[in-house]
């Protein structure tokens, strides 16, 4: 798709870097904007005994105290026998449970720094009943740094704030020139584009809340449906939602799918991006706009072979993200495009039978339809076109059970 937009100074973004600090750390430092995204499952350390492996401050089913004796009575106790301040299934980072790894954050094992069966009282009970001092399995809380539990479990650092992964709701769109962006008008939405908005974020290797262009190429500075992405994505759930959508976004301007493909210019870029993310973030959609491009800028006998390499590249994707189930939005061939981008000029009678071809070839892709959208010039839509567009990604991910947060 050719560029007809002229060349604009770039926004300037503030940039927040991901972080994930484990809970012993987080103890003593408080969590800031500009850290990283870093994966937070596993221990930090490795030692038997004293406060590591397979020992701890915490214990197993014994917790403080241990076998049937000690200076209490019961079946627990203060007391050393089989389980002692160092011993037990759990730790403070180690084994199956720790402060940073496993199913128990800052419990360790089963128990923690709390009691299992025992406690720190007689009988069989404790300071609170079958749980110490806390949660049912364990454990100042039910989340964690890192593990599949832990303090607060996998998840994003966002501007100082933790974002579990379950509320951290990524889509990846890329494309040509219409993904890019080239909408200015109509100006009552540009604030609805061009403003920020709390809880909608942008990812190119740091956080920052997201405005357009979101999929930016150098020197563009209008819009594109990312930012209409978000808002319809938080539309769709309760305004007391802490659903958090992030956008990680690639145009470029007469990009076809050669370009997109893993071996291609702008694959390693988008998904660079991504895979920063990958086990800390749930990536909800992949999102694309392509087809034209191919029927104008590649030669002929490269035509045919669109609908495979889309077909690669979502398979590259979804195999590089561990998610073969990903749902794809792709936009279909822009109706109301005009003149030799017509649905009927030498572009459009081409491409539409192609691109009619990827949901029979791609599972869990729909085709996001175009009719009646808004154009900015003869193949770019405008913001309201945008804005509707956008609606239905969203709505067909409803519909298809693809939209699960409320």
């Amino acid at each position: 798709m050719s560029d007809t937009r002229a060349s604009q100074q770039g926004l300037n973004m503030r940039s927040m870097h991901v972080g994930v600090v484990g809970p012993a750390l987080a103890a003593l430092l408080g969590l800031g904007c500009g850290l990283k995204a870093l994966p937070t499952a596993g221990s930090q350390f490795g030692r038997s005994g004293g406060q590591a492996g397979l020992g701890g401050q915490s214990q197993g089913s014994g917790g403080q105290t241990a076998g049937s004796a000690g200076r209490t009575a019961g079946s627990g106790g203060q007391t050393t026998g089989s389980g002692g301040q160092t011993a037990g299934s759990g730790g403070q980072t180690a084994g199956s449970g720790g402060q940073t790894a496993g199913s128990g954050g800052q419990t360790a094992g089963s128990a923690g720094r709390t009691t299992g069966s025992g406690g720190q009282t007689t009988g069989s009970g404790g300071v609170s009943g079958t749980g110490g001092k806390s949660t049912p399995t364990g454990g100042a809380s039910t989340g964690g740094s890192s593990g599949s539990a832990g303090a607060s479990g996998a998840g994003v650092t966002i501007n100082g704030k933790f974002v579990p992964k379950d509320n951290a709701i990524v889509f990846i769109h890329f494309g040509h020139s219409n993904m890019r962006g080239a909408a200015t008008t109509p100006t009552s939405l540009t604030s609805y584009f061009f403003d920020t908005e709390d809880g909608l974020w942008s990812y190119k290797g740091s956080f920052a809340l997201a405005k357009e262009p979101t999929a930016p190429q150098a020197g563009y500075t209008s819009a594109g449906p990312g930012m209409a992405i978000l808002h319809s994505a938080r539309g769709a759930v309760a305004s007391t939602s802490d659903v958090q959508f992030i956008s990680v976004g690639y145009g470029q301007g007469s990009a076809t799918t050669v370009d997109y493909q893993k071996s291609g210019t702008y694959y390693p870029v988008f998904m660079g991006w991504a895979g920063q993310l990958k086990g800390n973030v749930t990536f909800g959609a992949i999102v694309i706009m392509l087809g034209v491009t191919d029927g104008e800028h590649l030669a002929a006998n490269l035509v045919p072979g669109f609908p495979t390499r889309v077909a690669q590249i979502v398979s590259d994707i979804r195999a590089d993200l561990g998610e073969p189930n990903l749902p794809v939005l792709f936009c279909d061939y822009e109706q109301n495009a005009t003149g030799q981008y017509a649905i009927t000029g030498a572009y459009g009678t081409v491409m539409v039978p192609l691109i009619k071809q990827l949901p029979g070839l791609i599972s869990n892709l729909v085709l996001v339809p175009t009719d009646g959208i808004e154009m900015q010039d003869n193949h770019h839509f405008d913001l309201q076109g945008h804005k509707d567009w956008a609606g239905r990604v969203i709505s067909l991910m409803q519909s298809n059970n693809w939209f699960p947060w409320k």
